[in-house]
């Protein structure tokens, strides 16, 4: 599974904090214009209301002379606009032409664009509009001109927003920068980790920087150190043991086979060919464990190259049929993977070898062995099954240790160690190894494309 982007902690803490500050900002941004364009009513109306004073003031046959007088001095620049109307909302005198929707007299400001005597580019876009009935029945609307304010609202609203976004995708940028770079680190460590994974201890996590990784890289480092010897103490040990025990059950070979067996009884010959018998078990085993860590001491794949699928899976085969034979079984090959691969071919071969004996061993007579291989989407795979007792679900992982054997295989001789010598070639080859039930017997499916699909 690779990394990306968003599965970077820190991207996503950097990226929660930025749609929480934006979500901030927005916020503020909303509390801001709503204070804004109260205070901008509250002062407008409040300019208005000195307007509503002055004229209440006048006498009411004076009132259109000052609505004309106040429209001239402000023809450069009109704040205010003016409208005086009838009962019947017909104008009367002033520079607003129709009486404004929306607008109750006596009441509260309204925002509006009422239409003006002058229609020019000038016109203002926001307006605050109140109405005063006069003594006479008349009503007296003020529209005055906020754009100013509008504008300087609208500059500071803007500036926060740029300000806010600008700062979220500041951090989102530092965000990534920050995770990629930590993501290639980690990059590193999952790779020295797999190598780790595919059996070679001796490497090392790397601890460039000063931070935590590094901190906790150096910890993972010491402790590879000490099971990277342990492990080669346990395993010295064992191969030692293995070694030196291997020449003395030789001479004990040899020395059995000088005995006569004509100067025996017949007991005493039946005594003798077990004792030879399980001598040479013991060399198998001693052969099988010191062939175990010679796969497993491999650190190069200096012998690797292109091998045909279907030629090592006929040549197994072929091996095999007729032993599968004299046992009375009914061996099958189904071959359907026209593939190469790249792998050891005398490791290769020694998997199926083992594959297909432990198939033949443990299938009761009149039984069937089938050898498949199929191409899938993905890649090669290899499948031995057979119709013997197979394994528990509970004993699949434990039957790779060296030694073990089932409950259900016991009375069949053998080592234990035919699977532990695959699974040391398959760990090699960066292959997956998989058992499942053939319904009945066990089914031993062999990935050849796993490589990839980890990559």
């Amino acid at each position: 599974m690779k990394m990306s982007l968003w599965r970077s902690a820190i991207f996503r803490l950097m990226a929660i904090y930025g749609f929480v500050f934006a979500g901030s900002m927005s916020v503020l941004v909303c509390m801001n214009y709503w204070n804004s364009a109260s205070y901008t009513a509250t002062q407008a109306d409040y300019n208005i209301a000195w307007q509503f004073a002055y004229f209440s003031a006048l006498p009411v046959d004076k009132v259109p002379m000052q609505i004309a007088a106040h429209i001239r001095s402000e023809m450069r620049r009109p704040i205010n606009y003016y409208g005086l109307f009838n009962g019947n909302h017909q104008r009367l005198a002033g520079d607003i032409v129709a009486f404004p929707d929306h607008v109750i007299p006596d009441g509260d400001g309204v925002w509006s664009r009422p239409l003006l005597a002058e229609q020019t580019s000038a016109r203002p876009e926001y307006m605050r509009t109140k109405a005063m009935k006069l003594e006479n029945g008349d009503i007296f609307v003020v529209s005055r001109d906020v754009d100013e304010m509008a504008r300087l609202r609208a500059y500071m609203l803007g500036g926060l927003a740029w300000s806010a976004a600008i700062v979220v995708l500041g951090g989102l940028a530092i965000g990534i920068l920050v995770s990629t770079s930590l993501l290639r680190r980690v990059s590193d460590v999952r790779r020295v980790v797999q190598q780790i994974a595919r059996g070679d201890f001796e490497a090392r996590l790397p601890e460039a920087g000063r931070d935590e990784i590094s901190w906790l890289a150096t910890m993972v480092n010491h402790m590879l150190d000490e099971m990277s010897r342990l492990m080669h103490e346990v395993k010295g040990a064992c191969d030692g043991i293995a070694h030196d025990l291997r020449t003395p059950v030789i001479h004990v070979r040899s020395l059995l086979a000088r005995i006569p067996d004509d100067q025996l009884t017949e007991a005493h010959a039946q005594i003798l060919e077990q004792a030879r018998e399980e001598t040479e078990d013991v060399l198998q085993r001693f052969a099988a464990i010191m062939r175990i860590s010679e796969i497993e001491s491999i650190k190069r794949k200096k012998g690797f190259c292109d091998v045909e699928l279907d030629t090592l899976c006929r040549k197994a085969a072929d091996l095999y049929q007729p032993v599968a034979a004299a046992k009375g079984l009914t061996f099958s090959v189904d071959l359907h993977a026209h593939a190469t691969i790249r792998a050891d071919y005398p490791l290769m071969f020694e998997v199926l070898v083992n594959l297909l004996d432990n198939a033949i061993k443990f299938t009761p007579e009149g039984g069937t062995v089938l050898l498949k291989s199929e191409q899938g989407n993905d890649g090669p795979t290899i499948m031995v099954s057979d119709s013997g007792p197979g394994i528990p679900d509970t004993e699949r992982t434990a039957v790779f240790q060296r030694f073990y054997r089932s409950d259900l295989t016991s009375v069949v001789p053998g080592s234990g160690l035919g699977l532990s010598v695959v699974q040391a070639v398959v760990r090699l080859h960066d292959f997956a190894l998989t058992l499942s039930h053939a319904h009945p017997g066990l089914c031993v499916r062999l990935d050849c494309w796993a490589q990839f699909k980890r990559d």
